[in-house]
Order: structure tokens, then sequence, then C-alpha cells
């Protein structure tokens, strides 16, 4: 599957980024649960939902580089039996990792263009 080569490329990229990614969900997760304990519903709500969507996609960049920058090479032709067979497995289980992450790229797209709607109108 090229697909997976190519997601463990970019996962391979974006590794050095993923202590930011980290932090900035850590910032975003700190600033909602201030917002939520200690906030004024009236000036919050602005930068609550934000602060959700901030958390949201840190998480997903996270999750996404430590998933996808270690996928198992293809199975060779010297690859036989339950060796090749597990090899063949992991591969698809990746490969179905990498539809989960479609998916929820496209929720978190919707969701975040609903939130932010609500946040700026």
């Amino acid at each position: 599957m090229q697909l997976l080569n190519r997601l463990q490329a970019l996962a391979r990229w974006l590794h050095p980024a993923r202590p930011l990614f980290v932090g900035a969900g850590a910032i975003a997760f700190i600033l909602a649960a201030y917002l939520v304990v200690f906030g004024d519903p009236q000036t919050s709500d602005p930068l609550l939902l934000p602060a959700i969507v901030g958390i949201l996609w840190s998480l997903c960049a996270a999750l996404f580089i430590s998933t996808f920058e270690t996928v198992p090479p293809p199975a060779g032709p010297d690859m036989r039996g339950w060796a090749g067979l597990r090899r063949r497995a992991t591969r698809l289980w990746y490969g179905l990792l990498a539809l989960a992450f479609l998916s929820i790229t496209v929720a978190a797209l919707l969701l975040t263009r609903r939130l932010l709607g609500e946040a700026l109108g």
C-alpha cells in the first residue's frame, strides 16, 4: 500500500513538531479548564470553543504521528508462512487505522467548522 508509506513519511517528517502539538494541546486544555471552572459565561464562551478545537486538533496530530511513525514494511517474497501472514495482517491493521484517521479527520473538520461558526457568529 503506497498510502501507508506516504503516511509514514509524513509522520516522520512531522515528528520534530510532536512536542509542539502536545504543548499546544496542554495549553488549550488548561485554558479550557480554567474557563469552565473560573470563567464568566458571557466572556469565556468565545474563547472556550476555539480552545476545544485546539485540544481536538493537537490530539489528532499527536496520535497521527505516534501511530504512523513506525509502519512495518511489506512482506517480501522470502517471508512465507506465519511470518508473512503476520506482516500482512499488521499492514492490514495499519490500513484500517488509516481509514479510521481519515474518518476522524473529516469529523474533526466538520466539528471545527461548526464550533468556530458558533464562536464567530
